[in-house]
């Protein structure tokens, strides 16, 4: 095969220079301000599901955010997929917590819901709890089985964090990945499916969430 596929090729739209002008003639140069809150309701209306979009300095903030938001601590245990970039595994030793790597499953590459819910009942009979949460990845853009890997979150009432952050803009059956868990993560970084060369954000369900989070 002599053709290469680039994973980080970025494409400028010729307005970029224009854009940074408009930053040092105005001086918006501090982290928050009107281009952010105008970001934060597009990333809004573009993922739908009536959910709540909080801009952040990174993919692995919005990680770290979100895993705060659902409580993980010291001594918790956390389902991690094991093929995917080592930002999804790292925020949860942020936290004093313990990744627990799953294998992925061949027709996406991504987490495998057998493998899943074979972890999770190896965890709690070798624990007496159950893991603290589920972080799924969209690896390159295609989408895990959400589905069935939500369904099992919710069978053991575990909460999912969703790794969106190499698949802005995929869907799984209508709906965009990073609004099927309780919270989802995207990044802009400069590999990304749209770049501010770094940056990221995570998805809320709500107002009153977003507010906490911020």
């Amino acid at each position: 095969m002599d053709k290469r596929i680039y994973l980080c090729l970025a494409h400028m739209s010729g307005e970029e220079q224009a854009f940074i002008k408009e930053a040092f003639d105005t001086n918006w140069v501090v982290p928050l301000g009107p281009n952010v809150n105008a970001f934060e309701d597009e990333l809004k209306h573009f993922v739908g599901q009536d959910k709540e979009v909080v801009a952040l300095s990174a993919g692995t903030a919005a990680i770290h955010l979100g895993l705060i938001q659902l409580g993980v601590g010291a001594g918790d245990e956390v389902i991690c997929q094991s093929f995917t970039f080592c930002a999804s595994a790292n925020p949860v030793a942020y936290q004093g917590a313990k990744p627990v790597f799953i294998d992925s499953e061949e027709d996406t590459w991504n987490m495998d819901p057998v493998l899943l819910e074979e972890a999770i009942k190896d965890r709690i009979a070798k624990t007496g709890k159950k893991p603290k949460a589920i972080l799924p990845v969209h690896l390159y853009g295609m989408p895990a089985r959400i589905d069935e890997i939500c369904a099992i979150a919710a069978k053991y009432e575990i909460p999912v964090l969703e790794d969106a952050a190499e698949a802005l803009g995929s869907e799984f059956k209508g709906q965009k990945c990073g609004t099927f868990g309780t919270f989802g993560v995207l990044s802009f970084n400069g590999n990304k499916m749209i770049t501010t060369s770094g940056g990221g954000a995570l998805i809320v369900p709500d107002e009153s969430t977003k507010k906490q989070t911020m």
